[in-house]
């Protein structure tokens, strides 16, 4: 039996991260991966789905091209292309990470690894031999898989999932989206601007349920006048199949009926445990997540948990600071996560990006509290990209000035976060984001000005 001082089960972005962390901090490391080293975020996720955001993003340029006295003639979508894009720049971030984690001294296992104890994982390999393998200190980032949806039809020929949209052989006429969470609306958005008849069906009252409810009926707004169908509540019943795939959905009790080439299920993801046999290990369960506290130790000490199998936050960048925190508590260093300040980014079209509290949550938890907005039409760099769709909206504490939360919508939202998800990691006030000198012209301007319209006026804004 070979012994180390770390197993890492799992080669995502929290096992790859710290893998590398712990190779470079001399630990003997071992790394177990089923499928391809970067997970589903580099392989599935978001990765290629952002390759095809950036494809789409061109696409639409390019056919507003005359706006900006540019003539071009457009032929449409070479979708090969676009599929061969994707492959490159996936297979390019996942050779880096492999040459990081060979840097790092990283050895890298091809298998399945699940526990025999707490200290012993059994490795069958893909040439299907048994390896048994004792550590020190063992971490779980075997990540997630997509939720199934438990309805008649769902195995029918063209129901896919959001990997095998990546891979489609040709841009469908229809799509059919069951699920209006982040995931279903990136694929709708990025199809829909390839010239795909998409409608979207959602079970709950709105989709994008994470996000601020006015930052979503202005996203429906203008998904709706590209031509997107987008029914909430509403009920899937079934999936059958005539000349196209036919989904069936319960809205105001009345049955209706969309219709589409393929039949794209995006009802959420859940952490994959299922082969780790966690339970020998002693491990505490709830339901498919492994529990962890804020050092991302399990209910064994020397078991840690990072990444979507936490159940925590879904979300690749939590996964990175979850894995170093794990490390940082495996050497001595005391360290513990603060999930208070995350944003979330959505690639639809236009972005969506937040950070803290929404107005409903902030309402709800009972604070007194100001708003302040500025649109993207009212800032010269917005009308200069011709991208005036959108604002940003901040939500501070009226007593303390304190910023609860902060939304955007419009161009390069993802982007944009970052200054105010700083600033409430610092806890610098709207007021202290108003009296910085932002550069001009830039989209930068917008989180400026909102800043200033907290507690006084927009310069920019009648």
């Amino acid at each position: 039996m070979r012994q180390t001082d770390l197993i890492v089960i799992g080669g995502g972005p929290a096992g790859y991260a710290a893998a590398i962390r712990a190779g470079q901090k001399g630990i003997k490391t071992l790394l177990i991966e089923s499928r391809e080293i970067g997970g589903t975020c580099l392989n599935r996720g978001c990765i290629p789905t952002k390759a095809f955001f950036r494809s789409q993003e061109v696409f639409r340029l390019t056919q507003k091209a005359a706006e900006f006295g540019v003539r071009v003639k457009v032929d449409g979508v070479d979708w090969a292309q676009v599929l061969a894009r994707k492959n490159k720049v996936v297979k390019q971030l996942t050779g880096g990470v492999r040459f990081l984690l060979k840097k790092a001294g990283v050895e890298v296992v091809d298998g399945i690894g699940s526990f025999l104890d707490k200290e012993t994982i059994e490795v069958m390999t893909k040439e299907k031999k048994k390896e048994t393998i004792q550590a020190r200190y063992i971490l779980v980032a075997t990540g997630s898989e997509s939720a199934q949806l438990p309805v008649p039809g769902v195995d029918l020929e063209g129901v896919i999932d959001s990997d095998q949209v990546l891979d489609l052989p040709s841009i469908p006429e229809k799509l059919v989206v069951i699920g209006g969470g982040y995931i279903g609306i990136e694929i709708a958005c990025i199809l829909n601007s390839f010239g795909t008849q998409v409608e979207v069906i959602e079970m709950l009252p709105n989709i994008l349920p994470i996000a601020d409810s006015e930052v979503v009926q202005l996203l429906v707004e203008i998904l709706e006048k590209r031509g997107m169908k987008i029914h909430t509540n509403s009920k899937v019943v079934n999936i059958s199949k005539a000349n196209r795939l036919q989904v069936t959905y319960e809205q105001n009790a009345e049955n209706k009926v969309a219709e589409g080439d393929y039949v794209l299920v995006a009802t959420g993801r859940i952490p994959m445990t299922n082969q780790l046999y966690p339970e020998k290990a002693g491990i505490k369960m709830d339901g498919k997540a492994i529990v962890t506290d804020l050092q991302l130790k399990t209910s064994i000490p020397s078991i840690f948990a990072a990444g979507d199998v936490n159940g925590k936050y879904l979300l690749a960048h939590v996964a990175f600071k979850e894995a170093e925190v794990a490390i940082h508590n495996m050497i001595g260093k005391e360290t513990k996560m603060n999930y208070r300040v995350i944003p979330n980014c959505i690639f639809c079209s236009p972005e969506i990006s937040s950070v803290g509290l929404t107005e409903e949550e902030a309402l709800t938890s009972g604070f007194d509290i100001k708003i302040g907005k500025f649109p993207f039409r009212a800032v010269g760099k917005a009308l200069i990209e011709g991208e005036t769709e959108g604002l940003v909206k901040i939500i501070a504490d009226q007593k303390t000035g304190e910023i609860l939360g902060a939304h955007i919508i419009g161009p390069h939202a993802s982007d944009l976060i970052g200054e105010l998800t700083l600033a409430m990691a610092v806890e610098s006030t709207p007021e202290e984001i108003a009296h910085t000198i932002h550069p001009h012209p830039t989209l930068t301007e917008t989180v400026m000005e909102a800043a200033d319209s907290v507690f006084g006026s927009s310069l920019h804004l009648f």
